[in-house]
């Protein structure tokens, strides 16, 4: 037993609360100490000194772990609201700083037009931070990014059926809904129409990326099934010049974002009632240096896609003949 000389001098701190709470929260006192990465009998060490500190024993020691007592309940309760405010008062301090130093805002998103039209109106409405970015596809992987503060700010997509799954400290939304439209060869007898019925392309052979984990494909084809057929599918190509020359080729048919890359060789059909389309949706940390200026970034997005819209003859025609009112939140 400490002397009591060395009580008394015997600060709390809070590594000491942090030894109470992992030995409460693991139940015994050789867990506890792995967790800390510290040896057992510097643990047991510690707690008798703490114990000492408070004025009596905070736990009840067993053959199968330790208890608390009603001391150390109160304790603990008390312990774990202090250390959750700490943990959140440094994470503030340090984006505070982050924003002081103009940090870098680190973006990322699915390969779509908002994506660069983000990155650009950051600079505008941030010009102190730098930017850095990245194209990524997995929605999965997108969000864990964004929860581990990897990323402060992405463009993502969803499609009806398989929302995004809001976390604890990420907001989002709703940038557009864009409409897919489905790529023929121009010698394709549909060609000479703009527009087409779902039902129409009961019987095309369909060339589709690989499925991954936004549910595309599987609303894809539940949407199929929905206009009476079964979506055959007899090209999977993950790169879209490829899934062009087939197209091209006649050896199937291709799904078209309205804005994209030159299309040799291929006519463009919208589709009666849009039943195909993708939600893209602006994801953020809720602590990021991003979280003030959101409406100002989505101003600016919006009006950066409505001067890509006019530029797409084929997507304009479509978005002033009442596709806007469908796209626009």
């Amino acid at each position: 037993m400490p002397s009591g000389d060395n009580i008394s001098a015997m600060r709390l701190e809070i590594r000491h609360l942090e030894l109470v709470v992992a030995i409460a929260e693991s139940g015994s006192l050789r867990r506890a100490a792995a967790r800390l990465h510290l040896s057992q009998p510097a643990v047991t060490t510690q707690l008798k000194r703490i114990e000492t500190f408070f004025g009596g024993a905070l736990f009840v020691r067993s053959a199968s772990g330790v208890f608390l007592t009603h001391t150390g309940a109160e304790l603990v309760r008390e312990a774990q609201s202090l250390l959750h405010q700490l943990r959140a008062l440094q994470r503030k301090a340090q984006v505070n700083a982050q924003k002081e130093s103009g940090a870098p805002v680190k973006v990322g998103g699915i390969p779509a037009q908002q994506f660069s039209l983000l990155v650009n109106a950051l600079t505008v409405v941030l010009p102190r931070h730098a930017v850095t970015s990245r194209t990524i596809r997995e929605t999965g992987t997108l969000a864990a990014l964004l929860s581990s503060g990897e990323l402060d700010i992405a463009v993502m997509r969803q499609f009806p059926g398989f929302p995004l799954a809001t976390k604890a400290g990420l907001e989002q939304r709703l940038l557009l809904r864009e409409p897919i439209f489905i790529g023929v060869s121009a010698q394709h007898p549909l060609a000479v129409n703009n527009e087409a019925e779902l039902a129409d392309l009961a019987d095309e052979n369909w060339v589709m990326p690989d499925a991954d984990d936004s549910g595309m494909n599987t609303y894809i084809a539940r949407a199929c099934a929905s206009a009476g057929f079964d979506q055959h599918i007899a090209h999977l190509i993950n790169e879209a010049h490829v899934a062009f020359a087939l197209t091209a080729a006649r050896r199937g048919i291709c799904l078209l974002y309205p804005i994209g890359t030159v299309r040799d060789g291929l006519a463009t059909l919208s589709l009666a009632g849009t039943p195909l389309h993708r939600e893209l949706v602006l994801v953020w940390r809720t602590d990021s240096p991003v979280a003030p200026v959101v409406p100002e970034l989505c101003s600016i997005i919006a009006d950066g896609y409505g001067g890509l819209v006019e530029k797409a003859p084929f997507y304009r025609h479509w978005w002033h003949s009442g596709g806007s009112t469908f796209a626009l939140p």
